[in-house]
């Protein structure tokens, strides 16, 4: 093989882009607007532009690298390298981003759920290193998700695998944005967190957060948790609570599979041991004892990394080399 691989993350804002060891460390980064506006064929020539960029600013070529790794919005065919449908990418409908970027640089392309290329850059670099089995959360504007097994993800029959934000916590709980009511993601997202603290503030909750807000401050899932830094005891209610919530998520699927390691990313876990501790009590109350005491639940290392470090990793487990 070559010396290196390219990981690609693909946002609504912005693209992330990382020249890569084979053994996952990056050599540099780079970080450009995604430009949605430009439609499906501006944001690919944006991505083939970060690339160029980060391969000449590494006094490289194409030569040096192997494999090129993207991660996406989908829904997407990873088999057929199609993103179907991606609702943050407008007029993304039946993009072939793989072949598209392959073409470009006729360099071997592999097309990734963005969630689940975050969760595998954890498993290989990150809080699950030497898992057996890992299951991955990321919290942020939704909740994603990722299973790890045997350094394989799992990606379904439908490469819909690993929708871990999307399982049923309150039978005709709050609507979700998939259009289920009672997702895990309809309670334990940052943009439930804002929504429901905005509920409670407007049925007169005491909180700094009223006082910020009639200062001009925007309600945030940040702001909730400086809210909590300041010793505001709402705040840390509300952030208890999301840890609650995912407890009761993450409990069914810990039941299911056993696994060693969960490992939870996103802007959310900023606020650290405040929602662990609770999620920790309540999968402990509801997984066998066994289940539970061999599980490690952690938060994750990467932070903004874990999608490009993934994106590349996956090509060495798309073909079964050792990672």
């Amino acid at each position: 093989m070559n010396s290196y691989l390219v990981g690609v993350d693909l946002g609504g804002t912005f693209i992330k882009t990382a020249l890569i060891t084979l053994s996952g460390e990056i050599i540099r980064k780079l970080e450009i607007p995604s430009d949605t506006g430009k439609g499906p064929d501006g944001v690919i020539e944006n991505i083939c532009r970060s690339i160029d960029t980060i391969v000449d600013q590494c006094g490289l070529t194409m030569d040096a690298v192997e494999a090129i790794g993207i991660g996406s919005p989908g829904p997407l065919d990873t088999r057929k390298g199609i993103v179907w449908n991606a609702v943050n990418l407008p007029g993304w409908i039946n993009i072939p981003l793989r072949d598209r970027i392959r073409e470009r640089f006729q360099i071997h392309t592999i097309l990734e759920n963005d969630a689940n290329a975050a969760a595998f850059g954890e498993y290989w670099r990150g809080a699950g290193r030497g898992s057996a089995l890992m299951l991955a959360y990321t919290l942020g504007t939704g909740v994603g998700g990722g299973i790890i097994i045997d350094g394989k993800l799992i990606r379904g029959s439908t490469d819909g695998a690993g929708e871990l934000g999307h399982i049923t916590i309150l039978p005709e709980g709050d609507l979700c944005s998939c259009g289920n009511r009672g997702c895990l993601e309809a309670y334990a997202s940052a943009t439930s967190l804002v929504r429901r603290t905005r509920q409670k503030l407007n049925r007169g909750a005491v909180s700094i957060l009223s006082k910020w807000m009639e200062e001009g401050r925007s309600l945030t899932a940040k702001l909730i948790d400086e809210a909590h830094l300041s010793n505001d005891s709402f705040a840390r209610e509300a952030l208890e609570e999301v840890g609650y919530f995912l407890g009761l998520g993450i409990s069914g699927v810990v039941s299911a599979l056993n696994p060693d390691t969960v490992v939870l990313g996103g802007g959310m876990m900023g606020a650290g041991e405040v929602i662990l501790e609770p999620l920790r009590r309540e999968v402990k109350r509801r997984v066998f004892p066994q289940h539970f005491n061999h599980l490690k639940i952690a938060a994750a290392m990467l932070g903004n990394d874990a999608g490009v470090i993934g994106a590349a990793g996956l090509v060495l487990e798309r073909r079964g080399l050792p990672l």
